[in-house]
C-alpha cells in the first residue's frame, strides 16, 4: 500500500472503505434530474427520426441515466452505514440549506415583486446570513449592487428585466 514516491520516502495511499456520506442521496438525486431531463429531451421531437432535432439530447441524457443506474449498483456494493445521518452531519449545514432556500424564494419573488424588490431582497438577506456584519452597510451595499446591476442589464444589454408590482 504505501510505495515510495519521487522523494524516496512512502506515499499515503489512502482508499476509501465505505461510500462517502451522503452519495446515495446525491446520486440519487442525481438519478432523478436525469430522468426529468431525459423525458424534457424526448418532447422536443419524440421518435420521430434519426436526425430530428431531440435525437442528440436524448442520447445525452440517455447516457446519464445510464451511467447514473452503473454508478447507483456500484455505490450500493460497498459499505454505506450510516451515511443519511452523517450526511446531514457532514455535508450539509444549515447554512447551506438556509441559502438553498433564500435562492427558491428568490425566484419565487421575482416574477410578483418584480427584478428590482426581489433581487434587493434576496442580496440584503444572502449578506447578512453570510457575513452576518454591519447590517446597515449590508443595506448600502445591496441597493448599489442592484442599482449597477439593473442599469448594466437593462441599459448596456438591453435586457428586459422582470417587473413587477412596485417596479
Amino acid at each position: 500500500m504505501n510505495e515510495p514516491d519521487q522523494t524516496g520516502g512512502a506515499a499515503d495511499v489512502r482508499v476509501p472503505e465505505g461510500a462517502p456520506p451522503g452519495s446515495l442521496i446525491f446520486n440519487g438525486f442525481l438519478a432523478l434530474a436525469s430522468l426529468v431531463l431525459a423525458y424534457q429531451a424526448w418532447t422536443i421531437s419524440g421518435f420521430q427520426s434519426l436526425s430530428s432535432a431531440g435525437v442528440f439530447p436524448m442520447l445525452a441524457t440517455g447516457a446519464m441515466v445510464v451511467s447514473m443506474i452503473v454508478i447507483i449498483a456500484g455505490s450500493n456494493r460497498r459499505d454505506s452505514s450510516g451515511t443519511g445521518r452523517r450526511f446531514f452531519g457532514d455535508v450539509i449545514s444549515l447554512r447551506i440549506v438556509a441559502f438553498a432556500t433564500l435562492i427558491i424564494g428568490y425566484m419565487l419573488a421575482l416574477q410578483p415583486l418584480g427584478f428590482i424588490v426581489a433581487s434587493y431582497l434576496f442580496l440584503t438577506a444572502a449578506m447578512f446570513l453570510l457575513h452576518r456584519k454591519r447590517f446597515l452597510l449590508t443595506l448600502v451595499i445591496s441597493a448599489v449592487s442592484v442599482a449597477v446591476i439593473y442599469g448594466l442589464f437593462r441599459y448596456v444589454f438591453v435586457v428586459v428585466l422582470p417587473r413587477g408590482v412596485f417596479f
